[in-house]
């Protein structure tokens, strides 16, 4: 099965070496073959993109930038969208870093996956000499793990402060009251587990749960004592 290179090249969306958009067809470029089999927003989307990727070139923008980081961003999903529309691999040429990144596993997938930030990480000497940047996505876990520990913080001061006062009066009944409050928030929290940024705060408040159950059943047990 053919591989299609998804890129863009002066303000145009390239979809196997051929224009797609708007601006293409009206400077006589014509459109791809394929592009009848995708949807028109998606070529629109195409265009935009192109257009984004063109402007940041001209303005000199690091791969760093928020512009260039967006146009990256954007065009990853685009290209996925283009592999799934069509049902064919598709290569991804980034026109911030100017690398090719297979998205070949995109056409088996019930939705588009989410691709990572392209990131400095160091240089490396290819054998003819000449000196290329190998990118990938560092983990914020300065950032994760603070906002983790705070998301942990409250949610076992908001536990705490409702769920003891209930322990104390009713005992053991008192705990699985919020045992059961508990259990009907798992689902949405496990579901965000894998989402950049809320993944942290879902890791944080189950966190926070956990550090909530020694103190409710110490102050079950010290209730159920007093009876």
């Amino acid at each position: 099965m053919s591989v299609l290179e998804v890129a863009a090249r002066r303000g145009r969306a390239l979809v196997g070496g051929h224009p797609v958009g708007g601006s293409a067809a009206d400077e006589g470029w014509g459109y791809y073959a394929a592009g009848a089999d995708l949807p028109p927003a998606l070529v629109e989307e195409l265009d935009a993109w192109a257009r984004a990727a063109d402007a940041a070139e001209r303005a000199s923008a690091g791969p760093r930038s928020s512009e260039a980081v967006r146009v990256s961003r954007t065009g990853r999903h685009l290209a996925a969208r283009v592999s799934v529309a069509l049902r064919v691999p598709v290569d991804y040429r980034d026109p911030v870093t100017g690398l090719r990144i297979p998205l070949r596993a995109v056409t088996t997938a019930p939705r588009v996956p989410p691709v990572p930030l392209p990131a400095r990480r160091r240089g490396r000497r290819t054998p003819g000499g000449t000196v290329s940047t190998v990118f990938t996505e560092p983990t914020p876990w300065a950032t994760g793990l603070t906002l983790a520990a705070i998301v942990a913080g409250l949610v076992l001061a908001a536990n705490l402060t409702l769920a003891l006062p209930l322990v104390a009066g009713l005992g053991w009944f008192g705990v699985l009251i919020d045992l059961v409050v508990v259990a009907g928030l798992l689902p949405a929290l496990w579901l965000n587990r894998g989402v950049p940024t809320w993944r942290w705060a879902v890791w944080g408040a189950f966190v926070g749960m956990g550090f909530a159950v020694p103190p409710l059943v110490v102050a079950a047990l010290s209730a159920t004592l007093a009876v």
